[in-house]
């Protein structure tokens, strides 16, 4: 008799030990069953995942989605994955993820460039561009999938420079550089698994994911020994922030020691393939480039405030014309630099030489017309 109690007692603890540790299954959407909805309603989100690393190794939809969403009425109780998600089986990738710039996407909006009085300037037209990057759907520490494609996320898939393409292109043209240089060259030649330098070799050494260069995307630094060097940053540094406070984290390094830590892990990356001191000697190149890029904004910024001052230029016309001339032509010059993509550089100083001589000219026939009046 006490054999049975203790086999009954035993059935019931074991029944409620399944439930809390299996409440998908229990309350009636069980892997399967969410296969066989999906299937009719998602079919090549069913393929995607099926094909997924994930679903090889055995885990299931309410693993990343929670187990709240049973029927076609309540979908919205479905969790949408976010890094904290992720971080669960992938801590050390999500650690090092939220420390990197992808981590910080959304506090990137807080930026002066892609900021408030942006999408102010422009309403309707901010959520379809810079948001869709820079927002996507969580807003709580950026997302997985911007890289690995929902719900293959598949890590060769991340590799590619493809997978880049639609965030680091347009007015930041890291992908048009990288796809115009030896490099770029190379990899549509040879492809992915000649070991050819990808984005990922260069940004990412490792799997690391924290993404971060020396530069930052302001193409600034909080430490400059040349006083004429800082006095065009700080010419550039009051422009952007004309546009709105620069309020997004690690926008730039601010200090030489950030600065000098990222730069030797970037000599390191390099010179897996290239001579260290040939290395060294090709970014100093480039950091003259941001100079220059740096000095000819400074200039252009000096011929806009002029303009305005003379009632040539009105606020809205001069916000514009130091977010759109100003720093997309000098983001472009130094990308292209470090993307070594020469005819790129050329091409950007070439537009801001014309720019700045269009502004030139208007100040001039100002000065002209004030004098015959």
């Amino acid at each position: 008799m006490d054999k049975k109690l203790f086999f009954i007692i035993g059935m019931l603890v074991a029944v409620l030990w399944s439930d809390l540790i299996s409440p998908a299954v229990a309350r009636g959407n069980a892997p399967d069953e969410c296969i066989q909805c999906h299937t009719k309603l998602t079919p090549f989100l069913v393929e995607d995942w099926k094909l997924s690393s994930m679903a090889k190794s055995g885990m299931d939809c309410t693993q990343c989605h929670g187990s709240a969403h049973t029927n076609e009425t309540d979908s919205k109780k479905a969790i949408m994955p976010n890094i904290k998600v992720c971080g669960t089986c992938h801590k050390e990738q999500a650690e090092r993820f939220t420390m990197g710039k992808h981590g910080k996407a959304e506090a990137a909006l807080s930026i002066a460039t892609m900021g408030k009085k942006v999408k102010a300037q422009a309403p309707g037209i901010f959520d379809k561009t810079c948001a869709t990057c820079h927002n996507g759907i969580c807003k709580d520490g950026g997302q997985c999938n911007a890289c690995h494609g929902s719900h293959r996320f598949s890590a060769r898939e991340a590799l590619k420079p493809e997978a880049c393409l639609p965030c680091h292109m347009g007015n930041h043209p890291q992908y048009e550089a990288y796809e115009n240089s030896k490099h770029g060259a190379l990899y549509r030649s040879r492809g992915l698994d000649s070991g050819v330098p990808t984005c990922a070799t260069c940004h990412m050494p490792g799997g690391d994911h924290m993404v971060k260069a020396s530069w930052g995307f302001l193409g600034v630094r909080g430490e400059e020994s040349d006083p004429k060097l800082s006095a065009d940053q700080n010419t550039v540094k009051g422009a952007v922030e004309m546009l709105g406070p620069i309020l997004a984290p690690d926008s730039f390094r601010p200090d030489m020691a950030q600065w000098t830590e990222q730069r030797n892990a970037m000599v390191e990356v390099c010179s897996q393939c290239h001579a260290g001191s040939r290395v060294r000697e090709n970014l100093a190149a480039c950091d003259g480039i941001v100079a220059q890029a740096n000095h000819l904004a400074a200039e252009f910024i000096k011929s806009a405030d002029k303009l305005k001052e003379q009632g040539v230029l009105n606020q809205k016309e001069y916000f514009w014309l130091i977010r759109d001339k100003m720093h997309a032509q000098r983001i472009g010059m130094y990308v292209s630099a470090f993307h070594q993509f020469p005819e790129g550089v050329l091409l950007e100083l070439i537009h801001f030489k014309r720019a700045t001589m269009a502004l030139q000219k208007q100040q001039s026939e100002k000065i002209t017309t004030d004098e015959k009046h």
